[in-house]
């Protein structure tokens, strides 16, 4: 279990860009089987409303290009200023090369910021955060975290478990060297022995893409996927889920010498309302300091934690605020900061217009 603790950094600002095209569950009856109680109880548990998936051409870079260029022009901070660019995703837009450095190109930085990959899903945030504040503790001034997915493309849209659950998002957050900033803690964990609870088993290398690859097959569900779409076993995951995110819980605010009631906010993954609600239970925290997403974005991935805060705190920070953020999903890997959020802004959610460079 890696611990961290960081005492110069602090989050500057942050907004999100969506896909541009909304979905709403009461308009695609195939995913409830047309059946209207059905419906009812799909969202009462699992949270099932709206999500915005993102168009053919559009991309995950597209979209976090837009969170970036915003949020940029609104902290006025030039690229000139940033000295590291991280982006977070397992929808790049190539295999080669990383979608840092296509940023790095369209925003037109200078040599001397340096740009970075990361593969990785729902956890992808909190540990988007730690390394870019050991990048700041190690001397840099501020770091371009970018975090999006445009999983909606990943996904078998007859597969009724798995499509109605992403939007697709991209994030944009910036991170800077603070020299009266408040102490940040940091709990990161993996277990690679659930790689194959959530994967998309082909298409890259180990099993490139080939005409059986693409063949579509029903499971005993009924659900229609290809072995290059995403899979995920739901009852491990959330399994997995309850396991270990009540402990993470525990340990992060034994880190950072908190109690619950000093924490204002606990911002978690939105994988589902079900496994948000089923986490606070657990934990015996307030609903109101838990915000609850899902219904209205979906599932946002790498975006989800700064969906949550750019859609649910935009006008809520007139003070310092303690918060709790906790990410967890695909490797498995999971994750969990304690930080206070100050003198940051924070832009609400926007829809993607298309390419604005002109």
């Amino acid at each position: 279990m890696a611990k961290s603790s960081f005492f110069n950094a602090k989050i500057k600002g942050m907004s999100i860009t969506l896909g541009e095209n909304k979905c709403n569950i009461e308009d695609e009856p195939f995913y409830y089987n047309h059946d209207e109680a059905f419906l009812g109880r799909l969202k009462k548990t699992v949270g099932f409303g709206t999500r915005y998936v993102a168009s053919k051409g559009t991309t995950t870079c597209d979209l976090c290009l837009d969170a970036a260029k915003r949020l940029l022009n609104e902290t006025n901070t030039s690229v000139n200023d940033i000295d590291a660019i991280i982006f977070i995703t397992q929808t790049p837009d190539y295999y080669m090369p990383g979608n840092a450095h296509i940023i790095h190109e369209k925003l037109n930085f200078p040599k001397e910021t340096s740009a970075l990959d990361v593969e990785l899903g729902c956890s992808g945030f909190v540990y988007g955060l730690w390394l870019s504040y050991m990048m700041v503790s190690a001397g840099l001034n501020k770091v371009l975290l970018l975090t999006g997915d445009t999983l909606s493309k990943s996904a078998n849209p007859k597969d009724r478990t798995e499509y109605p659950l992403f939007c697709d998002a991209g994030a944009a957050t910036i991170i800077e060297k603070s020299k009266n900033s408040s102490p940040s803690y940091f709990i990161l964990k993996s277990d690679g022995s659930g790689v194959n609870h959530m994967l998309q088993p082909a298409g890259a290398y180990r099993q490139p893409s080939s005409e059986e690859t693409r063949k579509e097959v029903a499971d005993k569900d009924g659900n229609i996927r290809s072995q290059e779409n995403i899979y995920m076993n739901g009852f491990e995951i959330f399994n997995f889920t309850l396991t270990e995110q009540p402990p993470l819980l525990q340990d992060i605010l034994k880190l950072s010498n908190k109690n619950k009631d000093e924490i204002d906010y606990f911002l978690f993954h939105q994988g589902n309302k079900y496994i948000v609600d089923t986490i606070s239970k657990s934990a015996l925290l307030p609903k109101e300091k838990v915000p609850v997403i899902f219904p209205d974005f979906g599932n946002q991935n790498s975006a989800a934690i700064p969906g949550t805060i750019c859609a649910t705190l935009s006008d809520k920070i007139r003070s310092p605020i303690n918060v709790v953020i906790q990410g967890f999903g695909i490797g498995l890997s999971w994750g969990a900061c304690q930080l206070i959020l100050d003198d940051i802004t924070i832009l609400s959610p926007q829809v993607y217009c298309g390419d604005n460079d002109e």
